[in-house]
């Protein structure tokens, strides 16, 4: 499991997280995506990768709550 370490609400239905993930930054390039479980057992889902920081280990994510999965993660 990888620690959220900053939540925001953009708007309504928009969120953005930092996700602690030192690995993913480490490799991490403008464009790419990446996979997202909410749990281990649930949906995988493409994220955006939308800012990332190899110093900290950390990567920015934006996301629309539209379906069940992403109203799951933005209530994490």
């Amino acid at each position: 499991m990888y620690q959220i370490l900053k939540k925001q609400t953009l708007n309504a239905n928009t969120k953005l997280m930092v996700i602690e993930a030192p690995h993913v930054a480490r490799k991490a390039e403008p464009g790419q995506f990446i996979i997202l479980r909410v749990s281990a057992e649930g949906e995988r889902i493409p994220l955006t990768i939308a800012d990332f920081d190899r110093e900290k280990g950390s990567v920015t994510i934006i996301f629309q709550e539209v379906g069940a999965t992403t109203m799951a993660l933005g209530a994490l």
